[in-house]
């Protein structure tokens, strides 16, 4: 399943056949592309990041291609380690 983890409330928004799936912790529940509530537990929820989620490519892509990722770069593990030391 497609999703990413919002970096402010640590929600994971995942892609579903019903909409947005937002969980964090043990609560669950079923959001359109809107934000809007379908389903499970309500919550806050950020609309952006259900939009970002639920309007995106349905079918697995090359996100290379993709013009959200277009500027992103693999990170290079060596440069990671050695601007740690």
């Amino acid at each position: 399943m497609r999703g990413m983890r919002h970096p402010l409330s640590g929600a994971l928004y995942e892609l579903c056949d019903d909409g947005v799936l937002v969980s964090l912790g043990d609560d669950a529940g079923l959001y359109d592309s809107h934000g809007r509530w379908l389903s499970g537990r309500r919550m806050t929820v950020c609309p952006n990041f259900c939009a970002w989620i639920g309007d995106g490519p349905r079918d697995p892509v090359d996100l290379s291609s993709n013009r959200r990722f277009r500027n992103v770069l693999e990170p290079n593990l060596d440069d990671t380690a050695e601007a740690r030391s």
